[in-house]
């Protein structure tokens, strides 16, 4: 190790210890915020956000219940690669089986998520790169966007500079894709919301210009970018915790960096948490140890910062149409001592 990166990684352990000194040391109690619960309340049996690898277990992965579940049979079922292309495709699933495969860890998000409604799930996905096919494909020219269609009859759009990265995923966390994910294929492309990320998909037509999307005909935004958000993981809103308080949660900014995660209680001073950089694509997890002060309810609140500056904002009236939300997520817990 250099002796710069020596004193990094001593610069950033000390750094770390005043961040978690600054957290242990019990805050003072504002008079805001006290909002009462019933001390009988107890937090309702959850789902986890994360397992012990990291990625949200299978069984936890947030589900739609707009579009019903499409039921393909595998054996019959092609992908058919068409539209401004010089070698029109068509592949069955065993074709793509027997392709170069690759695994990517990616978290997807819904635009319609917020802090009261988080849908954010994190997951390996394994399948086989898009651009491979598209380059056998041979795209013409002016060949600009990429229309997608599911089984189901469900439309989107994404420009092709966009996918680099995406992914014609079959497989889950080690496990076939579940048909509720869109099993036999589903598309995923770090950075955007996941209607952006067909399930059941069955058709790719090469355009000049998209002609249809779902949502995107209703009025939501047309590239779908993913905006910097954060949560809570512990505490769940209302629990009550004894003791020593572990704060946890993620931070998210599709493909861009989160540069800084920050807790306020009792709508106090903003104070940095520690984090590990995360690649992209993939959520930032944070934690971060408190104790509070005395047996009362508190507020937490998080917010992030991602890599071009943007810092979350606090206003809760903020509509997710038709962007998505970037609005800090607030939990009140109860602490007993």
């Amino acid at each position: 190790m250099s002796e710069v990166e020596d004193n990094l990684r001593i610069t950033t352990s000390l750094q770390n210890k005043i961040i978690r000194r600054q957290f242990l040391r019990p805050q003072a109690r504002s008079s805001a915020n006290q909002i009462p619960l019933n001390a009988s309340q107890t937090v309702a049996a959850v789902l986890p956000y994360a397992g012990n690898m990291g990625f949200t277990p299978t069984a936890s992965f947030y589900r739609h219940i707009s579009h019903p579940v499409v039921c393909v049979d595998s054996a019959a079922w092609r992908l058919n690669i068409h539209g401004l292309v010089s070698n029109p495709l068509s592949v069955s699933l065993d074709d793509i089986e027997n392709m170069q495969i690759v695994e990517m860890p990616c978290t997807l998000a819904a635009i319609t998520s917020t802090p009261n409604n988080l849908l954010v799930g994190y997951a390996l996905w394994k399948g086989i790169p898009l651009k491979g096919l598209l380059e056998y494909v041979g795209l013409r020219e002016e060949a600009q966007y990429a229309q997608f269609t599911s089984a189901n009859g469900y439309t989107t759009y994404l420009p092709l500079k966009i996918l680099g990265k995406a992914l014609l995923a079959y497989a889950m966390n080690g496990k076939t894709l579940p048909v509720d994910q869109g099993y036999p294929i589903r598309l995923i492309v770090p950075g955007v919301y996941d209607y952006k990320m067909p399930k059941w998909l069955q058709s790719i037509e090469l355009v000049v210009a998209p002609s249809s999307g779902h949502y995107e005909s209703r009025g939501w935004s047309a590239n779908g970018a993913v905006q910097t958000t954060s949560a809570i993981f512990t505490p769940r809103p209302r629990e009550i915790m004894n003791g020593k308080i572990l704060f946890s949660g993620m931070a998210f900014a599709g493909t861009r960096a989160i540069t800084q995660i920050e807790l306020s209680i009792d709508d106090g001073e903003w104070m940095p948490v520690p984090f590990v950089p995360a690649g992209s694509g993939s959520w930032t997890p944070w934690q971060i140890d408190w104790l509070p002060p005395a047996s009362a309810d508190y507020l937490v609140k998080v917010r992030a910062t991602d890599s071009e500056d943007f810092t979350q904002i606090d206003k809760l009236n903020l509509p997710v149409f038709p962007n998505g939300s970037s609005v800090t997520q607030s939990v009140i817990f109860r602490a007993t001592m």
